[in-house]
């Protein structure tokens, strides 16, 4: 849900604290690049994390109300796609899907970036090369946009 959510990377969702959420929004610098971003979460995230468990100062623990290790949640997250039948997809994946439905739902490349820490270059790349080379709907509204167009002018 938080990647599906926020669009971050798995180390720096595993690493979330408390203290990183505040007035509906998760404020974070991601490891990686040191980039800061904040994140209007959603009503769907919120109630989730409203349902989270505080024993800990970080937002997602294991079974044990330990913070996560990037090895013990990835075994634990490939026993989950196991179990859901789930092949041929990475966590990372998550990652790419938010970009996708963001850019689906109308969203600019620079508001996507700014969200997911990217470069508008690397989010038009991550679309080209992943998710949408083949985006039916979003070559449909070419051609509805054009139709539209044309009844315009003729009226």
């Amino acid at each position: 849900m938080f990647a599906l959510h926020l669009g971050q990377r798995q180390g720096d969702i595993l690493t979330l604290k408390w203290s990183n959420y505040k007035n509906g929004r998760i404020r974070l610098t991601q490891s990686k690049t040191g980039r800061k971003v904040s994140v209007l979460v959603n009503a769907k995230l919120a109630r989730v994390i409203e349902g989270l468990p505080r024993s800990s100062t970080y937002m997602l623990t294991n079974s044990k109300g330990l913070p996560w290790t990037s090895h013990g949640y990835g075994a634990s997250f490939r026993k989950a796609q196991a179990k859901a039948g789930i092949k041929g997809v990475t966590f990372h994946d998550l990652r790419g899907t938010f970009i996708t439905q963001r850019r689906g739902e109308g969203s600019s490349f620079e508001d996507i970036a700014d969200i997911v820490g990217l470069s508008t270059k690397d989010v038009s790349k991550v679309l080209e090369k992943h998710y949408l080379g083949s985006d039916e709907t979003r070559a449909d509204g070419v051609i509805l946009r054009m139709d539209q167009a044309s009844a315009v002018k003729k009226l």
